[in-house]
């Protein structure tokens, strides 16, 4: 009986093959693929190598994948700046939960393209708002121990 790690190798293994092929390699360039990570069979890299591998085939198949992740890298800044300024604990998580709730989508990866785009902008606005108000309210409790 297999392991759990070895069912997960031999998944990640389908998926390689399969990518190499949906790109139309053929075995010289998978075998220089392979040779820049030091082995010499795609059986030999470790089930790290073999998922990093199948992520950059996939954004080679999909170039759509790497502007995904930049947005959702920015979205979740941006909401750690929001939080920040309201001076509240930051934890992935919690981003990751208040960006779900904010796009109605059940996981984070499930927020589409437009969607991380207009939270982004959103959430910098709110930022902006917020330290708008602490400036004015700086301003006004001046002005206010400044007459009395």
């Amino acid at each position: 009986m297999q392991t759990l790690i070895e069912k997960q190798q031999k998944r990640l293994l389908r998926r390689f093959h399969t990518l190499c092929s949906r790109l139309g390699m053929d075995d010289e360039t998978k075998r220089v693929m392979l040779y820049a990570y030091g082995v010499d069979s795609s059986r030999d890299l470790s089930s790290r190598d073999l998922t990093d591998l199948c992520t950059k085939l996939e954004q080679t198949l999909n170039p759509q994948l790497i502007d995904l992740d930049v947005w959702r890298k920015r979205l979740i800044a941006s909401i750690g700046g929001w939080l920040s300024a309201m001076s509240r604990p930051e934890n992935i998580k919690i981003i990751k939960a208040i960006a779900c709730r904010a796009a109605q989508a059940d996981t984070f990866n499930n927020i589409p393209l437009e969607r991380l785009r207009s939270l982004y902008s959103a959430f910098n606005k709110k930022k902006k708002d917020l330290a708008m108000v602490e400036k004015l309210t700086v301003d006004e409790v001046d002005l206010l121990t400044m007459c009395n």
